[in-house]
């Protein structure tokens, strides 16, 4: 049987595609998998820090590449105001057509891959939404916008 296969150019060439075609669709899988992990793992870390009221940790989930420090006082200034908040949730959520859109004069310090849901368990249901984008190739940071030059 063997023999017969390998006789054949367009069976080898066939099998060659169908194995190239599988091992496509695997490290896409992969990808796509490792990807989310990521993510998943980014919206462990920061839930982890709000429920501790870890301020400091919060900051390092953040991206400060290209950022000043207004921007980063600003942006320390409103973990401050969220971080004793009770959090209900956090969700990883695909972009919306909306967050792929830079605001007016802003422009983001990572590409944006993924939202980051945080619903505090607080009476009015306040809620924060984070822009996630991948910092390397192996974690996702939160990411800063920054006025556009």
């Amino acid at each position: 049987m063997l023999q017969l296969f390998l006789r054949h150019p367009w069976l080898r060439r066939l099998s060659a595609a169908l194995v190239g075609l599988l091992l496509g669709v695997m490290l896409v899988a992969a990808w796509g998998w490792w990807n989310a992990r990521s993510l998943r793992v980014l919206a462990a870390e920061l839930r982890l820090a709000y429920e501790k009221h870890d301020a400091a940790a919060m900051e390092q989930l953040f991206c400060w590449e290209g950022v000043d420090a207004g921007t980063r006082a600003r942006i320390r200034l409103v973990i401050l105001q969220e971080y004793e908040l009770p959090v209900a949730s956090v969700v990883v959520r695909p972009l919306s057509v909306l967050d792929r859109q830079p605001g007016p004069g802003l422009r983001p310090n990572l590409p944006p891959a993924a939202t980051i849901e945080v619903a505090f368990d607080t009476a009015d249901r306040l809620s924060a939404a984070y822009l996630a984008g991948r910092d390397g190739w192996f974690r996702h940071k939160l990411v800063v916008m920054l006025p556009a030059n």
